[in-house]
């Protein structure tokens, strides 16, 4: 159950992430007023204030069940999850340091999940 709780909050806050960027993005693009305004009219933005407390909720269930010490460093799944979204869904250039990166990532989650 830890580990699920663990995927819930890295795809809420993961979604939150991709709904921010689209968020900012359209209200960058739209006319008239000041940038804020504009973001808060946005509805991907308050999608994406729900997927954060979702994703606040869930980790909490994960403190509750695991040592903060071993449960911390699942977060960092957080920045591969993001990447790999940039990548395929935003269509973003993703070079071959960042992967090299999320190798490095995993790696280290792979090894302080062992400890």
């Amino acid at each position: 159950m830890t580990y699920v709780l663990i995927f819930v909050s890295l795809a809420f806050t993961t979604a939150a992430q991709l709904l921010q960027k689209l968020a900012a993005d359209r209200a960058a693009r739209s006319a008239g007023g000041v940038f804020m305004i504009r973001l808060l009219r946005q509805s991907r933005f308050w999608w994406a204030i729900a997927c954060l407390a979702a994703g606040t909720a869930s980790w909490l269930g994960v403190l509750f069940r695991m040592e903060v010490s071993k449960a911390f460093p699942f977060l960092s799944l957080g920045f591969v999850l993001v990447m790999l979204v940039s990548r395929f869904h935003l269509h973003e250039s993703v070079g071959a340091v960042r992967w090299l990166g999320v190798a490095l990532i995993c790696a280290g989650i792979g090894l302080m999940s062992l400890a």
